[in-house]
This record gives C-alpha cells, structure tokens and sequence, in this order.
C-alpha cells in the first residue's frame, strides 16, 4: 500500500471519529491544514498537559513560558533565525517528494558504516579468538574503501 493511500485512510479514520477536519473543507481544503475536531481537542489537551505537569511542574529549575510564535520579522532576524537556518533541500521528481540535504547524507553514512560493521562482523565469526579489530579495520580493501567514502563526505 502506497503512504499516500495509508495516510488518506489515517486521515479518513480521524475524521471518522471525531480527531481532526481537513481546514476549510467546505472549500476543497487546504492541503496539510487540519483542525481538531470534539475527540482531538480533548487528545492534545491531554498531551499538552501531562507535558507541562512532567516538565514544567515537576521540575524546580524550569519554568512555563507561553511566548507569542507571531512577532515582528527584525526579532527574527535579530535572534538569527532568518540568516542561520538554511536548510538546503532535495527534490525527488519521480516521487515528488522533498529531503534535507544532511539527513540523507547522514542516512547515506548510516548505510556505508553498516557495511563495515558486516565485514568486521564477518571476520570476527571466521577468525575467532585471533581477530584484531583494529588490523583488520586498517587493512582490509573494502573496510578501508568503504573508509575513504566516509571521509570524502
């Protein structure tokens, strides 16, 4: 099953019984807009407070805050938030979906390091007691050619 059609019935589900409302739905929507209906009021009450109640009141050195997210632009730009965060994204055409640069080459690194974890893991099991690690890790063709995409990246 597709995840668009896993999150249409999530979506159908929710709507169901009572959780969220697609917003302006009477308008044809707006896409990722949703409002809480009778059950997902209740649900994110819930959530909010056991929230505060385990972070802000039992704890002595933290306090609540409710702040304002709607502010001036110059306090956004005066606390670096529109120079600092720059996330540079990926567009998937085939898809049609959009990835954050870091986190696929964080997945990418993720996926080259597993690699070298099978050919030590692999070595282990076929040398037994006599295994060096750290030989086998500076030694090895592939652990070592599997090293140098690590470190060009």
């Amino acid at each position: 099953m597709a995840q668009e059609d896993v999150f249409r019935k999530l979506v159908a589900h929710c709507k169901e019984y009572g959780y969220v409302f697609p917003s302006s739905e009477i308008y044809d929507g707006l896409s990722a807009v949703y409002d809480y209906g009778q059950y997902g009021v209740e649900l994110k009450n819930n959530i909010k407070k056991y929230w505060w109640d385990s972070m802000v009141l039992l704890n002595d050195n933290i306090v609540g805050l409710d702040s304002a997210i709607f502010m001036h632009p110059t306090i956004w730009k005066a606390s670096g938030h529109v120079d600092a965060f720059n996330d540079p994204l990926i567009d998937n055409r085939d898809s049609k979906k959009r990835y954050r640069a870091d986190v696929l080459i964080e997945e990418h690194l993720q996926k080259i390091e597993e690699k070298i974890t099978k050919e030590v893991e692999k070595a282990r099991e076929r040398f037994g007691d006599t295994f060096d690690e750290n030989k086998f890790r500076e030694t090895n063709p592939r652990v070592l050619a599997n090293q140098s995409k690590i470190d060009e990246l």
